[in-house]
């Protein structure tokens, strides 16, 4: 199994510890699975109590040799002396290291499309040509009273896929909670808190949580607004709308008499309830013009805005600190475009971009703002941590890295009560490592969501025979499944640890781990395989002199066989 699959079996039988109760106070198979997860059995009993763990608060303190206890989905009670409830299943967790779950800021994990029609671009999924398709059908716009794109009344926690693989795949990395948004239209609807766990139903936290806004247009010049200047006059004037409908409604609702009645509008209900709220609004704000005018925005409506993106705010932390507005920081670092003419000369602009836009974390911290990061095109934790990883050297701290990715979310969209750190009377959402947060060779062993425990196993040790074959140099690969083919360039050390990088068809992949044990090797490389896609990919066979073979699994979703052959022989 490889090491990022999760285990997807709880407590009972699987996992160190000791039972103190008598099992017969626990419920039947039969009604256990009508209270939680059906696909998962046993369900837990009722507490747990974490013992001897380092456990990372969040709040800034820091017990070396602590207790949590769970009881019921929530935490009893957390500190260096506790007491622990009979029935309770002890876990040793000498060794391990207890923080708050993650929280990925802004998500579509488990996010389906909408339930009934809505206006053009909805339930494109992101996917343009899709968008366009969609729009050739709608109704042409010819003004804000046609609410073009405006899906304010989609709600994320009707979109909701509790079987989808990508749950797993974040829970796995630590991940517990997210903020799902729909991403088609100019106001693209409400996004929810979600835990990931547990039925759809079971998974909401807050609904809504937010409203998000973008600034893609209505379809084209086909339709208005068919450009940026009209959308954001359109939002503008969304929002002129509700605050005059409420307006109206109030004075109907005084004095009926003698006065038409208020017209039912859909669009505008959200936007209103939303600026009553106080409820974040998710802008896009990327570059400098694009934070400003979020500001201004906010400012001009009513709109609590929320940035989105925020690639240049190293320029401006201050100013975004003195604003009080949040930030959603995207952990999608610009690169350089791989397609790009190598010996065309990047802009200076494009340069700048690319060197400080790891940087603007750490500015955010220092000026004081109230951020948190999200995983952008990063499509699974390992991906992400990576990038975090890159803010921390941009001089982040471990501490603003982590309270970016518990407490910060939960602060912006106010669920700071329930989420974000390890105290009494919280949703109990952990995650347990075998080593510090932030080290690379850090593994989560364990995830609880909802006081439920998920395990990940223990990732096998690495084979100690020492390498028989020797496989420095460049290999062609063919991937017989997919009629792909594939150049490596390995180096390997004396030890048999492999390094290096594999060009391939769909680009490149920088390998990660690896090792070569007797005639036995595995690789893993991490690789692009679409825009926003990036995705593991591990290699593992055996070495037959200059000729390899084996099996190469991507991201634990797709398997193909491969074959390959050494030209002119090894490099010693």
């Amino acid at each position: 199994m490889n090491r990022t699959a999760l285990a997807r079996r709880l407590a009972g039988g699987v996992v160190p510890g000791l039972l103190l109760a008598s099992l017969s106070g626990l419920a039947s198979p039969a009604s256990a699975a009508a209270q939680y997860m059906p696909s998962q059995s046993p369900v837990p009993p009722p507490f747990f109590a974490l013992q001897n763990a380092r456990i990372v608060t969040g709040t800034g303190a820091v017990i070396e040799d602590g207790t949590v206890v769970i009881a019921n989905g929530l935490i009893e009670a957390v500190g260096a002396d506790v007491d622990i409830p009979g029935e309770a299943w002890l876990i040793d967790a000498s060794g391990l290291t207890v923080y708050p779950g993650l929280f990925d800021g802004l998500s579509q994990v488990a996010l389906g499309t909408p339930g009934g029609d809505g206006p053009a671009g909805a339930g494109a999924g992101g996917n343009p040509f899709l968008a366009l398709a969609q729009q050739a059908n709608q109704p042409r716009t010819v003004g804000p009273e046609d609410r073009p794109a405006t899906n304010s009344w989609f709600n994320a926690a009707d979109m909701l896929d509790a079987d989808a693989d990508a749950i797993e795949t974040w829970r796995s990395g630590g991940f517990t909670n997210a903020l799902v948004a729909p991403d088609d239209g100019i106001v693209t609807g409400q996004g929810v808190v979600v835990n990931l766990a547990g039925s759809e139903q079971e998974m909401v936290v807050k609904s809504p949580a937010a409203l998000r806004v973008t600034m893609s247009g209505a379809g084209g010049f086909r339709s208005y607004p068919g450009s940026l200047m009209g959308v954001i006059a359109y939002i503008r004037q969304l929002y002129l709308d509700a605050d005059h409908a409420g307006q109206y409604e109030a004075r109907y609702t005084a004095n009926p008499g003698g006065q038409p009645r208020p017209t039912y509008d859909r669009a505008l209900g959200p936007v209103q309830d939303a600026i009553a709220g106080g409820w974040p609004t998710v802008m896009p704000a990327n570059e400098v013009r694009q934070i400003r005018r979020a500001i201004k925005l906010g400012q001009d409506t009513g709109a609590r805005p929320v940035l989105q993106g925020a690639h240049e705010a190293y320029g401006l932390a201050d100013e975004i600190a003195a604003a009080g507005v949040p930030v959603l920081v995207n952990v999608d670092w610009p690169e350089r475009n791989r397609d790009a003419d190598p010996e065309a000369e990047e802009s200076l602009s494009s340069l700048k971009r690319r060197a400080y836009a790891p940087t603007t974390p750490a500015r955010l911290e220092e000026a004081g703002a109230e951020w948190a990061f999200y995983s952008g095109s990063a499509n699974n934790p390992r991906a992400m941590m990576d990038k975090v990883r890159t803010a921390i050297e941009n001089g982040l701290s471990e501490e603003a890295a982590l309270e970016a990715l518990t407490a910060a979310p939960a602060r912006i969209y106010g669920v700071d009560a329930l989420l974000g750190s390890v105290e009494v009377g919280k949703i109990a959402n952990l995650v347990v490592t075998d080593g510090p947060l932030f080290d690379e060779g850090t593994d989560v062993r364990m995830v609880f969501v909802d006081g439920h425990r998920f395990e990940e196993e223990a990732p096998e040790p690495r084979p100690t025979e020492p390498p028989a074959v020797d496989m420095n140099g460049t290999w062609l690969l063919s991937l017989n499944n997919d009629s792909q083919e594939a150049t490596a360039e390995l180096e390997v050390s004396e030890d048999g640890t492999i390094s290096g990088v594999i060009q391939g068809e769909r680009g490149e992949q920088q390998i990660t781990d690896g090792w070569v044990s007797g005639n036995e090797f595995s690789i893993t490389a991490s690789a692009t395989m679409g825009p926003g896609m990036e995705v593991e990919i591990v290699y593992t066979g055996t070495v037959e002199g200059d000729a390899i073979e084996g099996n190469a699994s991507f991201g634990g979703m797709r398997n193909m066989d491969f074959t390959g052959t050494r030209p002119g022989g090894g490099v010693r």
